[in-house]
């Protein structure tokens, strides 16, 4: 698509997804609200949540 991977964002549950955004260079952040437990989702560059409605302002921060 054309967008360095250093502008991107990804919101993933699942821990693989957010090894692969991180493997890509992209800000990771991993949502912890469903069936993956928070370690499993944690990681250098990765930002753990899990509440949805926290997802606006951690995307603002840059």
């Amino acid at each position: 698509m054309g967008v360095d991977p250093a502008a991107c964002a990804v919101v993933e549950d699942s821990g693989p997804g957010v090894a692969a955004a991180r493997a890509a260079g992209m800000r990771a952040f991993g949502y912890a609200g469903g069936p993956t437990p928070a370690e499993r989702l944690a990681g250098a560059g990765t930002v753990v949540f899990d509440d949805m409605r926290e997802l606006p302002d951690l995307l603002a921060v840059r």
